[in-house]
């Protein structure tokens, strides 16, 4: 069940966006889930790589003249990083969907006030 609803919600990212916006219906801040350290383990591995995919993501459009150079770079000091790859497994390869493809579904899901000129 927990697979079945990270899937729908994985999918849901990458859907195309109607009118140019994102608006979750309800609000979703709890799951019948009891909180263990390995769950917080899990969160805390999949922050770490989400953080580092929008490190690498946002060195191309810091540096659009250079954007292959400059995420290159980064992904390689992602890769080098231990806080971020304790195991030196990660950040092999570019994901097959980017970090700024959930950036709004995320910051909606958990609430936070992510529009321009909001903060």
């Amino acid at each position: 069940m927990i697979v079945a609803r990270r899937t729908f919600l994985g999918r849901l990212a990458t859907l195309p966006l109607i009118g140019g916006s994102v608006a979750l219906i309800g609000n979703p801040t709890a799951v019948a889930e009891a909180v263990t350290l390995p769950l917080l383990d899990l969160y805390a591995d999949w922050l770490a790589v989400e953080y580092g995919e929008c490190l690498i993501e946002r060195s191309g459009f810091k540096q659009p003249e250079h954007a292959a150079d400059a995420m290159c770079w980064r992904r390689e000091w992602c890769r080098d990083n231990l806080t971020l790859n304790p195991r030196g497994d990660r950040f092999l390869a570019a994901p097959s969907t980017p970090a700024s493809s959930r950036a709004a579904v995320v910051l909606s899901a958990v609430d936070y006030e992510w529009r321009e000129g909001r903060s």
